[in-house]
């Protein structure tokens, strides 16, 4: 695995990200996409990915189980550093997450800024660098266009 941005620690680079704190439904892996869960009335809460583009923000924070811990920071709007998936990360592309882990190009079926595949599919955000299959690159996690 290669980090394309070395010369920074830790997982988040942005002082406006839009972090939240949100209730785990399940068990999450720390900086997997997350989904909106269902469980808790009154709460924003989260559940890992399941399929591919159905992510809306990246758990910065692992969850055990559902409420363990009671909530965890999800980012919803920054620059993160992700894992690309097995078909690398191309800059300027917009990205989707690939089920929970890795996110991947989503340059399939663009239609103007909207990304079509079958069924619901969000744009996590765009790719500030290009990197091979398992490397660490800068996403901008939120609106790009």
């Amino acid at each position: 695995m290669v980090d394309y941005w070395p010369q920074e620690e830790g997982a988040v680079f942005d002082a406006e990200s839009y972090i939240l704190p949100c209730r785990p439904d399940a068990a999450i892996t720390e900086m997997s996409a997350v989904k909106v869960g269902t469980t808790v009335a009154g709460r924003i809460s989260v559940l890992a990915s399941a399929a591919i583009g159905d992510g809306i923000g990246i758990a910065l924070k692992a969850a055990t189980g559902a409420g363990a811990p009671s909530r965890i920071p999800i980012l919803f709007r920054g620059i993160a550093k992700v894992l690309a998936d097995g078909a690398g990360a191309t800059a300027g592309v917009f990205a989707v997450n690939n089920v929970t882990t890795t996110f991947k190009d989503a340059a399939t079926n663009v239609v103007g800024n909207l990304v079509l595949f079958t069924g619901l599919s969000y744009i996590m955000g765009m790719f500030l660098q290009t990197g091979a299959a398992g490397s660490d690159v800068l996403l901008l996690v939120g609106k790009t266009a």
